[in-house]
């Protein structure tokens, strides 16, 4: 993409033999592969205030002409998401219900009433783990590495395993944290790093707004200061002040940076995106140019998008379609 335009182009579609399902849950994993998470029409999980029983899912992974099947034969999740996790996925449901009022008395009451609102699935589909990944989520990403990055909004919650260095008398304990922003997990579930507790990063996580895990970095874009937050294994490596608001994608090639943010949310102004374009110089992320976000027609997009994910130099969208994803890159 040469100067200041911004246009999508189609990445994959879903094929039309899947037009009877429901699709529940869908990403574009490190790959670049399409998956998706299929239902039957009258299931529920994806609708607010209904409860659904469990129910059979297919995850369809769609490679050029490479279409992989894997059946789920009963799953309980409420607003499910889904990555690719080696060669099997791992699945999350963005709400579930934490424990009681008032406070259990003991660890072991806690563990009972704890949700496992997240499951690792073998290629087979059968489960290897389930662990609790907290309510409230905004997006599941997976890396390269096999790590299980969690963003949250500004609802959340977790029953998080406390992190500091073991007491030998005292048993392992958890905590409740409110507002935990962004977690990484590992591939077992376990979680490895919270946001909220790393030093050198930004003082507030009420919402991670966008979330770009890349093949060696990931970029986060929190709420309320909006800074674009560069973290790897090790934690925060740099707060970049940024001044752009309320972005809901972000990618980055290098010094290039472009931030995708909705213009407004009044009549008429679904799918009014802009495209941000700026740089990354030795401090603050110094903007340079603007552009509308246009569909491969010209036209802008008439919804906001279903889905975002961004990875590195490139983010992919859907909007009312639900089956096409489109994608657009910097270089």
């Amino acid at each position: 993409m040469s100067g200041p335009t911004a246009r999508l182009r189609v990445w994959g579609v879903l094929p039309d033999c899947y037009a009877d399902r429901r699709v529940a849950a869908s990403t574009v994993d490190a790959a670049g592969r399409m998956v998706a998470l299929l239902v039957a029409p009258w299931v529920t999980c994806s609708e607010r205030g209904a409860v659904s029983e469990p129910y059979a899912a297919t995850v369809v992974v769609v490679d050029g002409d490479d279409i992989t099947e894997v059946a789920i034969p009963e799953l309980n999740l409420r607003f499910p998401k889904i990555d690719a996790l080696g060669d099997g996925f791992v699945l999350v449901a963005a709400r579930c219900r934490m424990p009681a009022v008032p406070a259990v008395r003991t660890v072991a009451e806690l563990e009972a009433q704890i949700p496992h609102n997240g499951r690792v699935v073998d290629a087979d589909g059968s489960t290897r783990t389930t662990f609790h990944a907290g309510d409230g989520i905004e997006g599941l990403m997976t890396d390269p590495a096999g790590d299980i990055w969690i963003s949250y909004f500004d609802e959340a919650s977790v029953c998080a395993p406390h992190l500091a260095p073991r007491d030998p008398i005292q048993p392992p304990h958890r905590m409740t944290m409110s507002l935990p922003g962004l977690i990484r997990w590992t591939a077992t579930g376990d979680p490895a790093w919270y946001a909220t507790q790393d030093g050198c990063g930004p003082s507030g996580w009420v919402d991670c707004y966008a979330l770009n895990v890349g093949a060696r970095r990931v970029w986060a874009y929190p709420y309320p200061g909006f800074p674009l937050v560069e973290i790897d294994q090790r934690g925060v490596r740099c707060v970049r002040r940024t001044s752009v608001r309320s972005a809901s994608g972000v990618i980055v090639a290098d010094d290039r940076v472009a931030f995708i943010a909705g213009q407004g949310r009044g009549p008429g102004a679904d799918g009014g995106y802009q495209v941000t374009f700026a740089r990354i110089i030795d401090g603050p992320v110094e903007t340079t140019t603007t552009a509308p976000l246009l569909l491969p027609t010209g036209q802008r997009p008439t919804t906001w998008a279903r889905r975002t994910v961004c990875r590195d130099n490139r983010m992919w969208m859907q909007f009312d379609d639900g089956r096409t994803w489109y994608t657009l890159d910097i270089e």
